[in-house]
């Protein structure tokens, strides 16, 4: 209890060096029961060809349908899919949770919790194992295209929702920072949601998702986020395969946290983040069971590695996530040793690592 007011008070003290950061920054799980979602969805847009980037999602919901007509949707075992880079396409879903309510820190309750989420996935019939990214205080996932069309062109499905009350366009986010408790179950409904789309013949994802490879990742708020449905005892999700925290921190009070789950873990954080110190993530790191790496990022700040801004580190972190994922959730069993090798560059990285 005592290391859990201890991280509560270390997170208000740095909260107005986070609110000051937020206009630029994107930082941001558990069983879902009987939740009921209604969904809205459109695709966009479409990649003509796998290096193109694609545009960035709009944040805003989506009202009309487009049907996807640009790929066969007819599943194939893992590996037998043609190789990436994959084309993408995107889809926005607009999710809402009946079972919860949305109670901001001001104004009205609401009854139900509106989850709006931007889609990436491969042009391509999969399965394709399923990636949860979670945006932080203040942001949106159309700041994080860089990262999810990297990894949709790799051969994942990137499902990224758009927090009610911590999202850019939300009153009051940071006054709001403390729904991150709510937030791991958020991402635990996107996956039922996600999943149940996965077996819509209607759906442009219809066949592909691999339901048994579920990763998630965060970065600031969205990797409290993260840590909270991968560790606390309030949200845990046993459908988790894969973590993946971007500059983080631990602040989801709801439950007590348990470290000792075997899962794989990645950590990269900038040695140079003026918003949430790295020591944040190192004192976690040792807790962790394992196999976990951890990427010091040299004079790297909170944000512009992981957003969309133009940043010496933003090939890197493509690069040495998606070997990550690559080894963890595909099934590469050279992936991880690549991570190591390309996780090392003089006077740009450091590795940690216990495989």
């Amino acid at each position: 209890m005592r290391r859990k007011f201890v991280e509560i008070i270390g997170f208000v003290s740095v909260l107005a060096v986070l609110a000051a950061a937020c206009s630029s920054d994107n930082k941001g799980v558990a069983t879902s029961g009987t939740s009921s979602a209604g969904t809205v969805a459109t695709t966009p847009t479409t990649a003509t060809t796998a290096t193109n980037t694609a545009t960035a999602p709009s944040d805003s919901a989506a009202a009309v349908t487009t049907p996807d007509s640009s790929s066969d949707t007819t599943p194939a075992p893992i590996g037998a899919k043609a190789g990436p880079p994959f084309a993408t396409a995107t889809a926005q879903q607009t999710f809402i949770d009946t079972s919860r309510p949305t109670s901001p820190a001001k104004g009205p309750q609401l009854p139900s919790r509106t989850i709006v989420t931007t889609i990436v996935y491969p042009q391509a019939p999969g399965p394709f194992p399923l990636i949860v990214l979670s945006h932080g205080l203040t942001g949106l996932p159309g700041r994080l295209s860089q990262l999810s069309t990297a990894w949709a062109q790799a051969g994942y499905v990137v499902a990224l929702p758009k927090f009610p009350l911590t999202n850019a366009t939300a009153p009051d986010a940071v006054a709001n920072v403390f729904d991150v408790n709510n937030q791991p179950k958020d991402v635990s409904f996107v996956i039922d949601q996600v999943l149940a789309m996965n077996g819509d013949d209607a759906s442009p994802l219809f066949g592909r998702i691999d339901a048994n490879h579920i990763g998630v990742a965060g970065h600031s708020l969205g990797a409290a986020t993260t840590y909270g449905v991968a560790f606390n005892g309030c949200c845990k999700d046993p459908r988790i395969k894969a973590v993946m925290i971007l500059a983080g921190f631990v602040l989801v009070t709801t439950g007590a946290n348990d470290f000792t789950r075997k899962v794989p873990v990645l950590i990269i954080h900038g040695d140079a983040d003026a918003t949430l110190n790295i020591a944040l993530d190192q004192a976690l790191y040792p807790q962790l069971a394992g196999p976990k790496w951890f990427i010091t990022l040299i004079g790297a700040d909170h944000s512009t590695a992981f957003e969309d801004s133009p940043n010496p580190d933003d090939q890197l972190v493509k690069t040495v996530t998606t070997d990550f994922w690559n080894g963890t959730l595909a099934g590469n069993a050279n992936a991880l040793d690549a991570l190591a090798t390309d996780a090392v560059v003089a006077g740009v990285s450091t590795l940690q690592a216990s495989p």
